[in-house]
């Protein structure tokens, strides 16, 4: 015991000798989560009252067009833009400013859109009564209007991403819907002298969101409860840069081999090694969750509740720390130089967190990169912290996440050892 003691002291020195690194260990992944989660709230709740500027030149003097103008800014938070220097805004002038990047978004109404809506409302409704109630007395009859079809051009600067474009077009699609659908109503109120206000003052059906949790319980998931595990896993993963390169300076320095030389066995070593990081990524874990439970409000961000969900969110971080060691411990085991593992330590780990769902969400991406997202310990890790923050799981439910954590920690390990002792015989 005194031995493992005796090297987990030398294993702390060695981290010591490099405080720097040791506390950026420790800092970068608490600004990391600040600032995602910061900015994410920000974005879902609007709490800054940030207004998307759009560009909209209305050639139409009509009532349609302005109840538009008006429904498009009450219920998107958008800032209209209806100027430009002093003057009025042109379709020209506002093409230039969607090209040069300068604004982001112009709508143009077409002339004459309220009077094509009336006349092409009339219309239907004219036809509708002829197939209804047929009068061949009646010879004043509407005609269909010859124009040519209305369309409302929306302009984007390319820059802007798909889902505005779509959340722009389907919220200008559904203000058209509606204000025809009201015009059809008014002009049946003309044609049979009667009040149907009623048909549009009450919805016929309603919509309740449920967050449904493995224990039955209504749940509302927040940006910290998204990020906490998410960032906490990415920093956590990222403790195999310095374990790997620390194995690799002792092979490259000679400290291993004369290491070797004493009375320690390899497991004693390696057991060090393991209890030493696993410190320091239980330190990282609860650091950050301190973090999100106190200086969120401070910031103006909810607060985490861990409220009966300590001990889960704890044995979630200790495996995901064990996966993490084990990764780390065979990188350093294979590489050579500084060179071999820093690079490829850090890329591998931003690739098992881009796969593994920490960045976009494994449902939305395509069939083929959903699979492989299943052999990422990182989303056997995120799904396991999501079940117990979002879904209030049991440890019946997170048993398969910490056996694929586990089995990765010792398949890593064995494979360190043999390839060691292999080298070791040569």
């Amino acid at each position: 015991m005194s031995k493992v003691f005796n090297a987990i002291i030398k294993e702390l020195r060695l981290l010591r000798k490099d405080l720097l690194g040791f506390a950026i260990i420790f800092l970068m992944p608490v600004v990391l989560i600040i600032t995602i989660t910061f900015i994410q709230n920000s974005v879902e709740n609007n709490s800054n009252n940030v207004k998307l500027p759009i560009l909209i030149v209305n050639n139409d003097e009509g009532e349609l067009s302005k109840k538009i103008i008006n429904k498009l800014v009450d219920e998107n938070n958008l800032k209209l833009v209806t100027e430009y220097k002093g003057k009025a805004l042109t379709e020209d002038t506002g093409r230039n400013l969607i090209k040069s990047g300068v604004q982001k978004i112009l709508i143009v109404i077409p002339s004459d859109f309220s009077n094509y809506i009336h006349q092409q409302t009339d219309y239907h409704v004219s036809q509708l009564l002829a197939e209804v109630m047929p009068n061949p007395s009646q010879s004043s009859q509407v005609e269909k209007s010859t124009s040519s079809l209305k369309e409302v051009q929306i302009h984007f600067d390319p820059a802007i991403s798909n889902s505005i474009k779509l959340d722009i077009k389907r919220a200008m699609e559904g203000m058209v819907s509606d204000l025809e659908a009201k015009a059809l109503y008014d002009t049946f109120e003309e044609e049979f002298e009667a009040d149907l206000s009623f048909l549009t003052e009450q919805q016929l059906i309603s919509f309740k969101e449920i967050s449904v949790s493995i224990l039955d319980k209504n749940l509302t998931p927040t940006p910290v409860q998204h990020n906490l595990p998410a960032w906490t896993l990415f920093a956590i993963f990222f403790i195999i840069l310095p374990l790997s390169i620390n194995i690799v300076k002792e092979k490259n320095q000679g400290t291993f081999i004369r290491l070797q030389a004493l009375p320690v066995s390899s497991l004693t070593l390696m057991t060090s090694k393991i209890i030493v990081y696993l410190l320091v990524c239980m330190v990282q874990f609860y650091l950050m969750l301190l973090v999100s439970i106190f200086l969120f409000p401070v910031l103006g961000l909810p607060a985490l509740i861990v409220e009966g969900k300590l001990i889960g969110l704890t044995v979630m971080a200790l495996f995901s720390s064990l996966a993490a060691i084990g990764y780390g411990v065979l990188i350093g085991t294979f590489a050579k130089t500084h060179e071999q593992a820093a690079p490829f330590g850090a890329t591998s780990v931003v690739i098992l967190a881009a796969i593994g769902g920490l960045w976009f969400p494994v449902f939305a991406m395509p069939e083929t990169m959903r699979m492989i997202a299943k052999v990422s310990p990182m989303n056997w890790g995120l799904e396991g912290f999501y079940n117990v923050l979002l879904r209030d799981a049991n440890f019946i439910s997170l048993a398969p996440y910490l056996s694929l954590l586990l089995v990765f920690f010792i398949i890593n390990i064995t494979i360190a050892v043999i390839y060691e002792k292999k080298i070791n015989q040569l």
